[in-house]
């Protein structure tokens, strides 16, 4: 694993911020202010949709370290864009070898996709009874599995005006019944678990982001705010809170960045032990982070309106997606003890 990130990895990681910064979401009113159908062209012009595609060689033109790099930046501002649930539906195209078109469609942000979860939403939806989309702003179709035996891809349709407010403001989800048309070939379980790591990955890379964002608005803020005539950035004890909080971001990111170089470089089985690993790590930190982020705010911090809220629910909505870590803890004691 390579420690430090290449040139053309921070080039990336700079035009990701670049197109991040007009998203910023400091406030719920800021939701209706942001141009997102602006953002969402600029990820497409950038190539950064589709990421996951696979080259001649069957390899994905960018790796799971490069996609995690633009979840971060993006959940660093909130910014109310379906990239993640995008991502994740156009690496399954991929893996499924979908009509080149649809991939194509997708890739270029011509057609939106997500994917499909359980009812608990730690899963991808098996295609029977209700799911619920993540993701779902501005979605023409989902993914799903279809049931039984011999995984294919299902694709369901999301009908307009579907989508609705979850617990995260700023990404909207949809319930769907999950059936839908077959799509694809037959997926291996291996490849599903590549898939899965992937997705544990990019989830925990948004947490992270949400987190270090929150540190860096925090920190900004303790520089100006003034109280008892110095500004509360001299005060030990909010530099003791965020210096705890940075010892949680860098820790969390620490295991990120393994798990999303374990996506492409290790076998699935062991990425998806990687995966599980950080995404039970970053629950818990992001609820602790939340808290202190919400507390060196003050009195501001409280009130509903403000953006450490904002934080907290869109770390909270990502701490259960695929399972948060009592279900990431049990897969990874289950997958110990059948290999042991």
């Amino acid at each position: 694993m390579q420690a430090t990130l290449t040139e053309e990895q921070e080039l990336l990681k700079a035009t990701a911020r670049r197109i991040a910064a007009p998203a910023q979401v400091g406030s719920p009113a800021d939701l209706e202010r942001v141009d997102r159908t602006a953002i969402w062209q600029a990820l497409a012009g950038a190539g950064l949709l589709g990421m996951r595609q696979r080259g001649a060689d069957g390899a994905p033109f960018a790796t799971a370290v490069e996609l995690m790099l633009v979840v971060q930046q993006l959940g660093g501002v909130l910014a109310p864009t379906p990239f993640v649930g995008a991502a994740l539906a156009a690496d399954l195209l991929a893996r499924a070898n979908a009509p080149p078109q649809l991939q194509a469609a997708v890739a270029e942000g011509a057609q939106r996709a997500t994917v499909v979860l359980d009812p608990r939403l730690e899963a991808l939806s098996k295609g029977e009874g209700e799911g619920v989309c993540i993701d779902a702003e501005g979605a023409d179709f989902a993914l799903a599995l279809t049931p039984g035996a011999g995984a294919r891809l299902a694709r369901v349709p999301i009908r307009r005006g579907a989508t609705r407010d979850g617990v995260d403001l700023t990404r909207p989800i949809a319930v769907v019944e999950a059936a839908g048309e077959p799509l694809g070939e037959r997926l291996s379980e291996a490849s599903l678990d590549g898939w899965r790591a992937l997705a544990l990955t990019l989830v925990s890379a948004d947490i992270v982001g949400v987190m270090r964002g929150g540190l860096e608005r925090v920190v900004e803020y303790a520089k100006t705010r003034i109280q008892y005539g110095a500004p509360i950035g001299s005060f030990q004890a909010v530099q003791h809170m965020c210096a705890e909080v940075l010892v949680e971001v860098e820790a969390a990111a620490s295991l990120v960045n393994y798990a999303a170089w374990a996506v492409d470089a290790l076998a699935p089985a062991e990425a998806l032990l990687a995966a599980r690993t950080a995404k039970a790590f970053c629950g818990p930190a992001a609820r602790k982070v939340s808290e202190t982020v919400m507390q060196a705010f003050g009195g501001i911090g409280q009130v509903w309106e403000h953006e450490a809220h904002l934080r907290t629910r869109r770390a909270m909505w990502g701490r259960k997606l695929f399972g948060d870590e009592a279900c990431q803890l049990l897969a990874i004691s289950t997958a110990r003890g059948a290999s042991s």
